[in-house]
């Protein structure tokens, strides 16, 4: 499929505090994408209110103006937007950027995403943004309370945490860029 994409970021919509679909999380496999249908270059994952009207925007359009087609969250979130297609960009983007925030583990979306990314098993450029990567690697600090809550919510089955837990560790133990006291 031909791309033609304006010079802006590609949407994804999702809301916030809303809970996903069981039938949506992402499988345990990923099926396998030919070289030359990847629909986007890098893939943004990111906790919204943490860096979307900062870092995040603002990597996305310097990428943009590098000619690189980025796929990253919208604001304007339009109602039946599915999970799964959401899963399906990710399969179809050959490197990921994940924005690890102090927000980001309290995200059940953001859990998912890096679960798929992960699965997915391409390239991963973590980027720590006032978060240290032992954080994420080790679920401490902001990513501790995160999923202390994640443990006390009935409504998440443990085996979804230790998925969560292990693509964090996964992630984390990837080489990145750390940006320490910076604002989103």
């Amino acid at each position: 499929m031909e791309s033609s994409r304006s010079p802006q970021c590609s949407e994804k919509h999702h809301y916030e505090g809303e809970e996903p679909e069981a039938s949506s999380r992402p499988s345990s496999s990923s099926s396998p994408v030919k070289k030359d249908e990847f629909e986007y270059d890098v893939f943004l994952s990111f906790r919204g209110p943490d860096t979307r009207d900062g870092f995040t925007g603002h990597l996305c359009a310097f990428l943009q103006s590098k000619g690189i087609t980025v796929f990253m969250d919208s604001e304007n979130l339009e109602k039946g937007q599915k999970v799964k297609d959401l899963f399906e960009s990710i399969e179809r983007s050959k490197i990921f950027v994940p924005i690890f925030s102090k927000g980001y583990a309290h995200s059940r979306w953001c859990l998912m995403e890096i679960v798929k990314i992960i699965d997915c098993k391409r390239l991963i450029i973590p980027v720590f943004f006032d978060v240290e990567p032992g954080n994420v690697r080790h679920q401490t600090g902001p990513f501790a309370l995160a999923f202390k809550r994640h443990l006390r919510n009935k409504r998440i089955d443990k085996e979804e945490v230790s998925r969560w837990s292990a693509a964090l560790t996964g992630a984390g133990e990837v080489s990145g860029y750390t940006l320490a006291g910076t604002q989103g």
